[in-house]
């Protein structure tokens, strides 16, 4: 890793002229099945980004009693965004009853905020770490597209779960608008995450990283960090094709 940032290109990636991070943006782009994606420096501002980017303000996302939005990320949703959050009952395998979720979509009137995101995590943290199943995602992002919800996915972990489910990441989250996913965990790399999802998505979420400074210039060394070569992220015998340890089970 050390002798990777030490070789790395360099470049300044405020002005997108960083040809590592951008090598590295556009790979987990393609392994998400996405059109573009973003280096952010921690999950909770992808988070943030992404909701910041679906959602005006005084609108209402819904997500999970025991989803790491609601319950620790400081609420900022709500302080920074101006974005209230419904929360509906976390079952025990880490999904949301969908008939929960739909009688939690707010009626189009001017009482009521407008309900336009739904959020959901994968693997989730606290469930133990359980994976939700590929067809459960497409069932849920149907769901969304049917009831003119955005969906964003909290996937700090999505590499863990495709590996415990034996399933391309890119297969978890087809109809996810917006993806987070962090490179710390199981990916090898110290620090960082990217947020993906079209290229009208990552307009918005790039003022909204500036917006909370997050544009890191000299990243690089960040981006070098995670090893590329290896970051097919596909479930291989158990392992984890980056790490190559058993990281299934992490939370």
């Amino acid at each position: 890793m050390r002798e990777a940032v030490l070789a790395a290109p360099t470049g300044d990636d405020v002005y997108g002229e960083d040809p590592t991070v951008a090598q590295l943006e556009q790979r987990v782009a393609d392994l998400l099945g996405k059109e573009a994606a973003m280096f952010i420096p921690t999950g909770c501002m992808s988070n943030h980004c992404a909701i910041a980017a679906h959602c005006a303000r005084g609108d209402e996302l819904i997500c999970g009693t025991k989803s790491h939005i609601f319950n620790y990320e400081g609420g900022h949703a709500s302080v920074m965004m101006g974005v209230g959050m419904y929360p509906v009952e976390t079952q025990v395998d880490g999904t949301l009853d969908l008939s929960h979720v739909q009688a939690a979509i707010r009626v189009d009137d001017p009482h009521f905020p407008r309900t336009s995101l739904l959020c959901l995590e994968n693997s989730h943290n606290m469930c133990g770490g359980k994976a939700l199943s590929a067809d459960y995602m497409t069932r849920a992002g149907q769901f969304a597209l049917d009831h003119g919800l955005k969906l964003h996915v909290d996937g700090a972990r999505l590499a863990n779960a495709a590996v415990a489910l034996n399933t391309p990441c890119a297969d978890l989250v087809t109809m996810a608008d917006s993806v987070s996913m962090c490179l710390s965990k199981g990916l090898g790399a110290p620090l960082g995450s990217v947020l993906a999802g079209s290229d009208s998505l990552m307009y918005h979420a790039r003022r909204t990283r500036k917006l909370l400074g997050g544009g890191m210039r000299q990243v690089w060394s960040v981006g070098a960090s995670v090893p590329l070569r290896r970051l097919s992220l596909r479930a291989a015998g158990g392992l984890c094709c980056c790490c190559r340890v058993d990281c299934a089970g992490q939370h």
